[in-house]
């Protein structure tokens, strides 16, 4: 009885380190997932494309940013979406893109490209992210542009 109560000790422990694990922030190389990243600026474009159908009149220009304290806001939404699973199933609609392009005081340019539509999913950290829609609130908050409703 006493073998079987160890075991049964050693199982929680083991699965509650390996569940624990399951929330932390997907590994990137890149500059500005790093906890020392220092923002100048922000540029949002999009939508890339209009949602179908419609008319292209829907298109926007460049939007910015230089507010370090929101940049940084949304560099970590960026940074904490998680990794895409390796056979997504998603939605086969279509609809905007936006391009967002982060530099550095550094100078250093990171460029994600992220989707609206679908499993939203973003590019351009290393591995593809899905699921864009805190990455919409902290655009939003920082008064860039995103889509609503989505």
């Amino acid at each position: 009885m006493r073998r079987l109560s160890a075991l049964s000790g050693v199982l929680v422990v083991a699965l509650s380190a390996v569940a624990c694990g399951a929330d932390a922030r997907p590994a990137s190389a890149d500059p500005l997932c790093a906890a020392s990243y220092e923002p100048r600026e922000l540029v949002v474009s999009g939508p890339l494309y209009p949602p179908l159908p419609g008319p292209a009149d829907g298109t926007r220009g460049e939007d910015r940013s230089t507010d370090a304290a929101a940049i940084k806001k949304v560099a970590a939404a960026a940074c904490d979406l998680p990794e895409a699973p390796a056979d997504p199933v998603c939605t086969a609609d279509l609809g905007p893109s936006y391009r967002l392009r982060f530099t550095d005081t550094r100078n250093r340019t990171t460029t994600l490209t992220a989707a609206a539509f679908g499993c939203r999913f973003v590019e351009g950290l290393g591995t593809k992210r899905v699921d864009a829609r805190p990455l919409w609130d902290a655009l939003a908050a920082a008064g860039l542009p995103a889509p609503r409703g989505r």
